[in-house]
């Protein structure tokens, strides 16, 4: 498993690295066992390009929407010709590769729920990530209330 230490020669912004030492130990037990091709979307200044390829993945495929970002990310692997940077922004996703999305794991950074729009067929069906901050923000609100409650 790969530490800290294997990205020091990226060049990160500050975002990217907290990033990157909150989240690397979740990494390890969410995107492994990894496969020979990954598509990295949201590639950042390539933290995650490199966890994949320290982890035995033959190319990644780096999507980047920001420009500060994808600049850092080509520049973090000018020499490396197995990570494929992108720079753009994507407004939506299809994926449907014979099987290769069974066991997919999609990182987001906001709490959302699944929104069924259709059913072409008994095993295609269409969905939307719609963010949901409904439950978190009334949890919150019912411990709030519990505790200021126990204030008075």
């Amino acid at each position: 498993m790969c530490e800290l230490k294997d990205f020091e020669r990226l060049e990160l912004d500050n975002s990217h690295r907290v990033t990157l030492e909150g989240e690397l130990e979740l990494w390890h037990r969410a995107y492994l066992p990894i496969g020979k091709t990954v598509l990295d979307l949201g590639a950042g200044c390539g933290e995650t390009a490199q966890f994949y390829l320290n982890h035995g993945a033959e190319k990644v495929i780096s999507i980047e929407a920001d420009s500060e970002c994808y600049d850092k990310l080509c520049s973090n692997f000018a020499n490396d010709n197995r990570v494929i940077p992108i720079l753009a922004h994507l407004d939506s996703i299809k994926c449907d590769i014979e099987g290769g999305e069974r066991g997919m794991v999609i990182e987001t950074h906001f709490p959302f729920k699944l929104i069924k729009l259709d059913e072409l067929m008994p095993n295609v069906v269409l969905w939307r990530i719609k963010e949901d901050w409904g439950n978190i923000v009334n949890k919150a609100a019912r411990k709030t209330k519990v505790w200021w409650s126990s204030k008075k």
